[in-house]
């Protein structure tokens, strides 16, 4: 669907029930890499759509804590150029072997366990020059048994917690299909186990698929709601049994994107939230999917958000 046409109707929707837009109840942005490497094109493009947030991962060809002074100097000019809010600085934090484990996914660290600190203060510098209060990590590459790490695994968290609250950040944890909380259930058990106030979730809507999880309603429903600070919204499809699981178009997949957003407003979710875009597509650019997965997710919180309206 063409851009402005889907806006006006997008208008046109919201009128039906009431003054306020979609995006004038949702905290929505998106990861700006999902749209460009160029992240004043990504920028660009995610204005057009009427967003207003800005989730930072890689940029510049490097990840963002490896961005000189120079070039985080020009993402704060573009920030305000294009008047965008810093939803949460992205870290590779815990995307590492926790030692004495043996991982089953065959990644390599990109960051020893040794530098993991040294990381996530690099994340906070560049969360407070960019205006944001949250930073992502992770919990560790997958072992064969993930529930006998559960204590250990808080445990490092919340040594992670103490450094960023210290600067002053939440530290929001990702359920990653690749890393030992893959589940919304893992991601639950794991916080239970470390009660630190600024260590929250990522709540990603898809990933729990790969496991066997229907994120929604199950997974969320594992979770502390007031501990949710964060979300990625992204299609997913699995064939039979959650065989075959792959990322597809927002809105096109078989996880229930309205359901989960119309429990955010109902549950008085009031955080930040990304369009998440892997997806490829054959014969088409990333950015154009990018695009067609915005355009899907716009419309699934335009259902939700008029159903909850509907509701009052």
């Amino acid at each position: 669907m063409n851009r402005r046409i889907f806006l006006a109707s997008l208008g046109a929707a919201c009128g039906a029930w009431g003054t306020a837009t979609p995006l004038s109840r949702f905290k929505l942005g998106a990861i700006s890499d999902g749209f460009s490497a160029d992240f004043e094109e990504a920028l660009k493009t995610m204005k057009s759509y009427g967003l207003a947030w800005v989730e930072i991962r890689h940029v510049y060809g490097i990840y963002n804590t490896e961005t000189s002074p120079t070039q985080i100097q020009q993402m704060k000019n573009l920030l305000d150029k294009y008047q965008f809010r810093v939803s949460v600085i992205d870290s590779a934090l815990y995307k590492c072997t926790l030692p004495g484990t043996k991982p089953v996914t065959g990644e390599k660290d990109s960051y020893p366990y040794a530098s993991q600190m040294d990381l996530l203060k690099r994340a906070c510098d560049r969360a407070h020059a960019l205006g944001a209060t949250k930073v992502r990590g992770f919990s560790f590459w997958r072992v064969a048994d993930p529930g006998q790490l559960t204590e250990r695994i808080a445990t490092e968290l919340g040594k992670a917690a103490e450094v960023a609250n210290a600067d002053g950040m939440r530290l929001v944890i990702e359920n990653e299909e690749i890393c030992n909380a893959a589940t919304g259930h893992e991601l639950a058990r794991i916080l239970a186990k470390a009660p630190a106030p600024n260590l929250g979730a990522n709540w990603d809507v898809g990933n729990g698929y790969w496991h066997g999880e229907t994120s929604f309603p199950d997974g969320y429903q594992a979770l502390d709601k007031k501990r949710i600070w964060h979300s990625h919204l992204k299609g997913v499809q699995c064939s039979g049994n959650f065989q075959n699981c792959s990322e597809t178009l927002a809105g096109k997949g078989q996880n229930d994107l309205v359901g989960q957003l119309k429990s955010f407003l109902q549950d008085g979710y009031r955080e930040t939230m990304s369009l998440e875009c892997e997806f490829e597509m054959p014969g088409v650019s990333h950015l154009e999917t990018s695009k067609r997965s915005l355009t899907g997710l716009l419309q699934a919180m335009t259902i939700a958000a008029g159903a909850t309206g509907a509701q009052r």
